[in-house]
């Protein structure tokens, strides 16, 4: 039993409210919760003191179950019951036909014996039945489950035999999937499956978008058993025999450099720029971060908005160069509109001084790559603008009548005005007039957002918001998560330790790792790339085996949208992490991951 006076009053509270509020958490996962968020390490029998106490233990025994399962006895209370086993137990007792008040010397203690033998009988075959019940229920899951796969694959003519792969098509466009979706989709993100299919296809001479899915077949196996395919070809979304995939593997591993260049190849995606450097053409420049939040007056930017060179590369190829519009989460500031933002309003668009180059630059400040625009390209900034910034810096010229807008990008009707406001940058004693629309979610509230947009060309009020909120969809708990990791890296400041593959204690290079054992250290490092950039605080310290019990071996539905899949992740009732996978969604959908099938992932719980 646990001694449950040295509980401090905030774990015995939070033990008895999480019970009260979810009666179905068992003293294992108390233990868990508490760990987890109070950082304290409390015993199962300390917790099921506490319970008991507090009359918040469950009933000994499932007697539905017992009814339904087994036994088919009728549901009694306890102690009918009790008396139903000792008639059944015990012989007809003539003493009971005769009508006497008062039992016979003896009999009292002899009866309560009965009774209490009873009682543990009872105690005893309820325990049983409940037993061979969730062993009963188990197995006609298992073979209901399996029963599911086998009419699938007999659906579409595909068998775990079969030779060759079976085209992404050819499966479901809506299945379920493991939730490894995660790992799968910050792979997308930095690229690393595509730069090592290619490596592997440029030796074989090979087409790479043939053989893609098959090496990502290759990288993830190592995540699922040997003897369950099914999973692996949910998550890759094309299904192999274990025959092909062996074959595939041979071939690539008889490429002489493979392992060499998979090292070099895994190393690279995992560098993260810090930011990129907007040069104009008059020599001023414009800083922002690696993930687009903002500009930044300093190259001290905080760690936590770092991106992988890839990512971020992929991101400026569609604004300065594809003809998007470059999208910020936020114009920086509170009071008073900062130089180089204002700047970068007014010559993003310019024909006189406009960009010409674009330098990343890691998170140790140096120069990672430069790249050259285009002098006859044309850029434009869309941003959001909250309604109590730059109140001595604004003037809003213009207000029109709410509407309610569906937007498509997000599936949500929200009400939008347009608006016109002017920018005044005081200490240059210049003005921008700018248009954009302003987002309610109920008529009668107040303004909650004003996203505003630098082209010349009018775009739509619905068209402008979906543009933005398909970037930024949560955008109040969004910059909740912004500010709050900003005013973390003010007092943080130099302590602050970057995201670096070179302090995982992974081995990647070692002369003796065969090429899957390189797979298997890859998904480590996703696992961790998750951990630091998309979990909230905390989870940095997590090992992958912690990782993969509370999200990767979750169930996840995928449903073919018209723009994008959506990814819904389907948790058990009860499921401890619910806010840490509801994080994790929020911050990976702010990303715009799309995968080669060209439709962006949308991740929901």
């Amino acid at each position: 039993m646990g001694v449950v006076h040295k509980l401090k009053p905030e774990v015995l509270n939070f033990i008895i409210e999480n019970k009260e509020n979810n009666p179905a958490l068992s003293c294992r996962d108390l233990t868990y919760l508490i760990l987890e968020k109070l950082q304290v390490k409390v015993s199962k029998s300390s917790i099921n003191a506490i319970l008991k106490k507090n009359n918040l233990s469950m009933p000994i025994g499932r007697r539905r179950k017992l009814k339904k399962k087994k036994f088919n006895l009728p549901v009694l209370p306890v102690i009918e019951e009790v008396k139903a086993i000792m008639l059944v137990a015990e012989p007809a007792n003539p003493l009971q036909e005769q009508k006497v008040d008062a039992p016979l010397p003896g009999a009292v203690g002899e009866e309560e014996k009965r009774i209490k033998e009873a009682e543990e009988w009872a105690v005893k075959l309820n325990a049983d039945a409940e037993k061979l019940a969730e062993e009963k229920a188990a197995q006609e899951a298992r073979l209901s489950i399996e029963k599911e796969k086998e009419a699938r694959l007999a659906e579409e003519g595909l068998k775990a035999t079969q030779q060759g792969p079976i085209t992404a098509s050819a499966l479901p466009q809506d299945r379920v999937c493991p939730g490894a979706i995660l790992l799968k989709a910050l792979d997308c993100l930095i690229g690393g499956s595509k730069e090592i299919n290619a490596a592997i296809c440029k030796e074989m001479g090979s087409p790479p978008e043939d053989f893609l899915h098959l090496t990502e077949a290759l990288i993830f196996r190592p995540l699922f058993a040997k003897d369950n395919l099914s999973a692996l070809g949910d998550l890759i979304g094309t299904q192999y025999s274990q025959e092909k995939l062996d074959n595939y593997y041979a071939q690539a591993q008889q490429v002489k450099s493979i392992k060499i260049d998979t090292t070099k190849i895994i190393s690279c995606v995992f560098t993260e720029a810090k930011g990129v450097k907007v040069h104009f053409t008059d020599g001023s420049i414009v800083r922002l971060d690696g993930q687009l939040h903002s500009s930044w007056s300093t190259p001290y930017i905080p760690y936590d908005f770092s991106s992988a060179v890839y990512d971020l590369k992929n991101n400026l190829n569609k604004y300065f160069f594809q003809g998007r519009p470059l999208v910020l989460f936020s114009a920086p500031g509170y009071d008073i509109l900062s130089k180089d933002f204002f700047n970068l309003l007014l010559n993003i668009g310019s024909k006189n001084n406009y960009p010409d180059t674009l330098t990343l630059f890691g998170n140790k400040l140096e120069e990672i790559d430069t790249i050259s625009l285009n002098p006859k390209n044309k850029y434009c900034l869309i941003f959001g603008f909250w309604p109590w910034q730059f109140t001595a810096s604004r003037k809003v010229k213009k207000i029109g009548s709410f509407d309610l807008k569906h937007i498509e990008e997000i599936g949500k009707d929200l009400y939008l005005g347009e608006i016109e406001i002017d920018l005044l940058q005081t200490s240059s004693n210049q003005s921008i007039t700018l248009k954009g629309c302003a987002v309610k979610t109920d008529l009668k509230e107040k303004i909650r957002l004003v996203i505003l947009n630098s082209a010349e060309q009018p775009i739509s009020l619905d068209k402008l918001a979906g543009i933005y909120l398909s970037r930024w969809p949560n955008f109040e708990e969004a910059f909740q998560d912004f500010s709050r990791k900003i005013e973390l890296f003010t007092y943080a400041g130099s302590a602050q330790k970057f995201f670096s593959k070179d302090s995982l204690g992974i081995d990647m290079a070692g002369p003796g790792l065969e090429l899957e054992e390189i797979f298997a250290n890859y998904i480590k490092m996703l696992d961790a790339y998750l951990r630091w950039h998309f979990l909230p605080a905390g989870y940095t310290e997590k090992d992958f085996p912690t990782i993969n019990e509370r999200f990767y071996s979750l169930k996840a539905k995928l449903k073919q949208e018209k723009t994008y899949i959506l990814v819904s992740f389907q948790p058990l009732s009860g499921y401890a992490f619910l806010k840490d996978l509801e994080y994790a969604c929020r911050r990976i959908n702010e990303r715009e991951i799309v995968p080669s099938d060209g439709k962006r992932l949308w991740f929901s719980v």
